[in-house]
């Protein structure tokens, strides 16, 4: 029954922000294909010393064993300050445009990442990205897109409400960080991927 509920509950929620979901994909799209460019148009040298670097990273995996300590740090300064970023930049009343800003750099990063383990790898890079890079992405991702219309809307409910007194504004924030904390839950699963799965699929295909 509360599965039930929560899931009309989000049902409601995409359909009444169906139009803030679409800019914040086509902003983190946007992201992503400039991190691509960005890479295609890079100074010869600087990308052949990135592959480099890269191709000496990888050739040390099956001989050094796996950090899962620094995996798990790299992890949470990527992905869990971007949501913590988010959610502070929703309790601002110009907060709006910012999110959108983050949404590129997130977009940004992992388009370049992936296309210069394509350069680096050629087809195997490929392999890599469907098998390595983008598992946990499927759950980072989603994560973000939602903290991002949480955090517009939330933001947009402020500028509206300028008149609440304070006591109705900190149960709104309260409602509003708790959706957060969920978020951070499923985005654990991601953790585990990445320490767990991600360098086993690496080691295989390296």
């Amino acid at each position: 029954m509360k599965n039930i509920k929560l899931l009309q509950g989000f049902t409601e929620h995409f359909n009444r922000n169906l139009f803030l979901y679409a800019i914040t994909l086509l902003f983190m799209c946007i992201g992503i294909v400039i991190g691509v460019y960005s890479v295609k148009y890079m100074d010869v040298s600087v990308k052949t010393e990135l592959v480099k670097f890269l191709m000496s990273c990888s050739s040390s995996l099956n001989s050094e064993s796996i950090d899962k300590k620094y995996i798990l740090y790299n992890a949470l300064k990527n992905n869990f300050s971007i949501i913590l970023v988010i959610w502070f930049l929703g309790l601002t009343l110009l907060g709006s445009p910012l999110i959108l800003v983050v949404d590129i750099i997130k977009g940004y990063t992992i388009g370049f990442t992936s296309s210069i383990i394509i350069s680096g790898f050629g087809t195997k890079g490929v392999l890599l990205n469907l098998l390595a890079i983008f598992p946990q992405n499927l759950i980072y991702l989603p994560c973000i897109i939602i903290s991002s219309v949480l955090a517009i809307e939330f933001s947009i409910s402020l500028l509206k409400n300028k008149s609440m007194n304070r006591e109705g504004n900190l149960i709104q924030i309260i409602s509003y960080s708790s959706i957060y904390a969920f978020l951070v839950i499923i985005m654990i699963l991601g953790f585990i991927i990445e320490i767990y799965f991600t360098p086993n699929m690496l080691k295989i295909l390296v």
